[in-house]
This record gives C-alpha cells, structure tokens and sequence, in this order.
C-alpha cells in the first residue's frame, strides 16, 4: 500500500470515529428525552414501560371513590379500558430533573390539578397516593377529596 493510499485510510477511519461520536452525542440523548410521546388524542405513551396516560385528569379535586369512578368510564384516545394506576405505575413517573407546567416533578406531557394523585392501593378505608412533588408515597382515608 502506498503512503498516501495509507493516509487516506488514516483520514477515513478518524471520520467515521469522529461520526459515531457525534452521533453518540446527539442521537442517544434525543431517543432518551423521548421516553414520553405525546399521542395528539389525549393521550401519552410510556416508551419505557409501555403504558398509556391520561394527558390530564378530571380537573377536580375528588376522593378515592370518584377517582376509582372517573379512571373506570375515562374514554381518552378512543379507548374504554381506562384503570385507576398502581402506586407502582405513578411512582415511575416521577422524575426529580424534570417539573411540568405547575411544577410538579412529572412529564411535561402530563399535567395534573394536585401534586398528589390515588392509586388502587387500598387497605380498609385507606388508599395510597403519591406526591409528584416531593416523591413521596402515603396513604389517606378515602373520603380525603383536598390537594
């Protein structure tokens, strides 16, 4: 091989490494900040865990029974087969790098009245909520309707 064919390998060899790593920069973080797709019905999608969300809730304040009640006949992006979510699926929304439009730490795409919402979670007259604040999961009488 003669010495400059050898160059020109050199040079082709540092401009695709130089490719992969700029793309490394950009592409990989771009598909990471995707993780929730804004579906244009009302809807967004979980990439990560496969599940789909309400874009917004009810808009009131309400006890765990009119939730449970609201989830159950909730018809957003043509489905009918809405559930109240797992105190499981809420805290996997949680993201302390990120706050939405009333500063609660949860996607941008999602957007709720309270900081903290109900789960299905029950324990006799008692249901589990989590904060999007502060992270943190509890639990309150079911009659409890306040922020």
């Amino acid at each position: 091989m003669k010495f400059h064919e050898t160059i020109l390998l050199a040079q082709k060899t540092i401009l695709a490494f130089g490719l992969i790593i700029l793309l490394s920069l950009i592409v990989i973080p771009a598909i990471a900040s995707d993780r929730f797709v804004n579906n244009g019905d009302g809807t967004v999608t979980d990439t990560k865990t496969g599940l789909m969300w309400a874009a917004k809730d009810n808009g009131e304040l309400i006890n765990w029974t009119n939730a449970r009640s609201y989830c159950q006949s909730y018809s957003g992006g043509g489905h009918t087969d809405w559930r109240m979510p797992t105190l499981a699926e809420l805290t996997s929304l949680y993201d302390s790098e990120i706050k939405n439009e009333r500063g609660y730490h949860i996607p941008k795409f999602i957007s709720t009245t309270a900081e903290s919402c109900w789960t299905s979670e029950t324990r006799g007259e008692e249901a589990a909520r989590f904060n999007f604040t502060y992270g943190q999961e509890y639990w309150l009488r079911k009659t409890f309707s306040g922020t």
